[in-house]
């Protein structure tokens, strides 16, 4: 055999043995795609499992309606899960973490990374690791159950990482709605005023309605313009809260010190099923955020007006509610009678 070809025959195997050897590299399109952390059927994911290196974890379950649950008793906030679930449809790998970087993402992956589950029915359908973000903050290390390769991680679109995200924190996910409750399912609506008894009534619905009654705080039948009682009835769909603090920013003794002191109002609602819904709201200091200030005479308040605290039934959590948003339901006694 000439030289030349002996040559050229040597070259070609190695060629092959390369290609062989790249094919078989994790990044190789032929063993992995660029949607290999993608969940791509998203309708059918039935719960999803996550837990950090601190010991926190949550479980999120999809109900028959649709809607969902955090760690089976929280209703969970739509925009919250529909943003999970989205990702979980889009994410991208970018590129492997270079080599320089291995160890590093590694590290992180295993001390601070947040393990997600994703089942459909009983079967696991993914298991990811998310990691922080990257150096650049566009992207963010994931690496797949069983695998020794982490990536670099992306949502087409979006620019910045993606861990928070996947947050074990029960009070994230948990939904703002307060009262969400129609008209023909409300039996009775008492609204407390502590510091203003006389401002204080009991909405019996059938009573309004049919004979134009409420009671006062001492049983006494007031006399009321119906138009306005309709209007409060049909006022209890669609309230959201602000939102709820969580435990970095109103501590327990804090919530405790706001919820000793008498509510400024207390909405109780009983539904036609038996069902009670409760609602108190405290007066809120000033702080830094307060936009109306100052009042009339150009006096500095000492209560914001525009914001309450607000406690949801018996939970101790604290939540900000806006006054705009739950004007029409804050109605005293001499709003709803006649002249």
């Amino acid at each position: 055999m000439k030289k030349g070809t002996l040559i050229l025959l040597f070259v070609v195997i190695g060629l092959g043995i390369v290609s062989i050897v790249l094919m078989r590299k994790p990044w190789s399109n032929s063993t992995r795609s660029s949607e290999m952390f993608a969940v791509k059927d998203t309708s059918k994911v039935t719960r999803v499992f996550l837990a950090d290196k601190a010991g926190s974890s949550l479980l999120l379950q999809r109900n028959s309606d649709n809607t969902w649950n955090a760690n089976k008793s929280v209703l969970v906030d739509h925009t919250k899960i529909n943003l999970l679930l989205t990702t979980l449809h889009d994410l991208q790998m970018k590129i492997p973490v270079a080599a320089s970087m291995h160890n590093t993402a590694m590290a992180i992956l295993g001390s601070s990374g947040i393990k997600c589950e994703v089942y459909a029915g009983d079967e696991i359908v993914k298991v990811i690791y998310i990691g922080s973000e990257t150096p650049d903050k566009e992207g963010t290390f994931m690496i797949l159950e069983g695998e020794d390769q982490p990536y670099i991680v992306q949502q087409p679109g979006f620019i910045g990482f993606l861990t928070p995200r996947f947050s074990t924190d029960e009070i994230k996910w948990r939904s703002k709605l307060i009262f969400n409750v129609a008209k023909k399912d409300i039996e009775e609506i008492t609204i407390t005023y502590p510091n203003a008894p006389q401002e204080s009534f009991v909405l019996n619905a059938k009573v309004a309605q049919q004979q134009g009654f409420i009671q006062d705080i001492k049983g006494n039948l007031v006399r009321t313009d119906t138009l306005k009682t309709n209007l409060l009835l049909n006022a209890f769909e669609q309230l959201y809260a602000e939102g709820f603090y969580d435990e970095k920013v109103f501590t327990k003794a804090e919530r405790d010190s706001v919820f000793a002191q008498p509510a400024f109002v207390k909405i109780q609602l009983r539904l036609s099923n038996g069902e009670l819904q409760q609602l108190s709201l405290f007066e809120k200091p000033i702080g830094e955020k307060t936009k109306d200030r100052y009042d009339e005479n150009n006096v500095e308040r000492s209560i914001d007006p525009e914001k309450f605290f607000a406690k949801v039934g018996e939970q101790d959590l604290a939540a900000s509610v806006q006054e705009f948003a739950f004007r029409r339901i804050l109605k005293k006694k001499s709003d709803l009678q006649l002249p």
